[in-house]
């Protein structure tokens, strides 16, 4: 699965497994909960990948707990949000039965500057060449939007569908 914006737009993405467990961009930082999902971003500024990112050694104060007189612990310093948004799905020997197993997921796009991005899921297997989805969306601050993203590997066949969550809608009428 990959986003890219165009032009200035940004949005956080996140996949958001069965469980709810999520992999991708939180807020002003990378998330990684979904095992057999890598995430990484960039942007054309030159964001870096998450593994070359200098580690953050800031250090915060907790307040006094019981017995413990002062603790400390490393705070990530928030990250511009990316233009580009790639995650790979997949089984290995760690994870036999992961995210790809489900056939689904949903991505959650959160704009933080408005234009147009593109959604693009593909798939790859033994047997079959890839299979693709595309679209495209304009995007608002502050009108995030949901997607369902499925895939299906049979034989020498696959199916991959990206389709928009319907959002809720208030029903409120005026007389």
């Amino acid at each position: 699965m990959s986003i890219s914006a165009w032009n200035d737009a940004r949005v956080g993405a996140v996949l958001i497994d069965r469980k709810g467990r999520r992999t991708g961009w939180n807020v002003d930082r990378p998330i990684d909960e979904i095992p057999g999902c890598v995430y990484g971003s960039g942007s054309d500024e030159g964001i870096p990948e998450e593994w070359w990112l200098p580690e953050d050694t800031t250090e915060v104060a907790l307040p006094e707990t019981v017995g413990i007189d002062t603790a400390f612990v490393r705070v990530p310093a928030p990250q511009p949000t990316p233009k580009f948004h790639e995650f790979d799905i997949f089984n290995d020997i760690v994870t036999p039965v992961g995210l790809i197993d489900q056939g689904g997921c949903e991505l959650r796009l959160d704009p933080v500057v408005g234009g147009k991005v593109q959604l693009t899921l593909s798939a790859t297997g033994v047997g079959f060449n890839m299979c693709k989805d595309t679209t495209s969306v304009w995007v608002r601050p502050g009108a995030p939007s949901r997607w369902r993203l499925s895939w299906k590997a049979a034989g020498d066949k696959c199916t991959v569908k990206i389709s928009r969550i319907a959002g809720k809608r208030s029903s409120s009428s005026s007389r």
